[in-house]
């Protein structure tokens, strides 16, 4: 029960919100997500009536309307709000990730962090000329982002109790040093089939597990002295990614 309800947390306090006294929703393009959401809801309330719609740019919006659910939720986490968002005087509410999450065996932490990355995190691997050592350079980032000053702190006691060290940088949370990256694959990862959005120039439509293999795998590529531009390294990379079929 802990479990689903962490990762039922982890959802609203990303891509979801509980609005109003009545109202738990969720905004997703991605299928594998919407699952993950619906189970856990499920899991932790029993069935429950779902209403959806597609918004104009492909969202959907997944969405509960019960008083009693939205009380039950609140109530099990201990916490007053799930709001996000600021209020009209600029002030943002006192928003937290509930000490039950915070207090979770590591093995659970780790789901909930998979769920947190596999919404409003990122993954990106880039290819820049190093001027000081002459050479190419790629680089690797696995990023959370997060405006709320609470929630961002707890997020970040949650990355460092399960033995990452992240930075911050503006409204992001950074994983970027190598140990960490090969940390998140092999204990983290992101919720498979969710894909990179359209904000990505090189890699929008690729399952972020393919462009975090990606980024660990290039830990090992040498050599990058024989490529004259940075977009023949960023076909070279392509070619590394195993297709579905290579997959199966």
């Amino acid at each position: 029960m802990e479990e689903d309800l962490a990762i039922l947390v982890g959802m609203l306090l990303t891509d979801g919100c509980v609005s109003s006294e009545r109202l738990i929703i969720f905004h997703s393009k991605s299928e594998a997500l919407i699952k993950v959401f619906k189970n856990s809801i499920c899991r932790v309330f029993g069935q429950v009536h779902f209403t959806e719609r597609t918004e104009s740019n492909g969202t959907k919006r997944i969405q509960i309307a019960s008083k009693e659910l939205v009380k039950k939720l609140t109530e099990m986490c201990k916490i007053e709000t799930f709001r996000r968002k600021r209020f009209v005087n600029g002030n943002l509410p006192e928003t937290r990730i509930p000490d039950f999450v915070k207090n979770l065996p590591e093995d659970v932490l780790l789901k909930f962090l998979q769920v947190v990355f596999s919404t409003d995190g990122s993954i990106s691997v880039s290819v820049r000329w190093h001027k000081t050592n002459k050479n190419w350079e790629i680089r690797k980032r696995i990023e959370l982002s997060c405006k709320h000053k609470n929630l961002k702190n707890d997020f970040l006691e949650i990355l460092r109790k399960t033995g990452f060290s992240p930075t911050i940088s503006n409204d992001n949370i950074t994983i970027q040093k190598k140990q960490d990256i090969l940390n998140f694959s092999s204990k983290v990862r992101f919720i498979p089939g969710v894909k990179i959005g359209g904000d990505s120039n090189n890699w929008k439509g690729f399952e972020k597990n393919q462009i975090l293999d990606l980024a660990v795998k290039s830990f090992g590529f040498k050599n990058l002295k024989r490529f004259e531009t940075k977009q023949q390294i960023i076909n070279f990379l392509k070619s590394q990614i195993p297709t579905p079929e290579r997959v199966a």
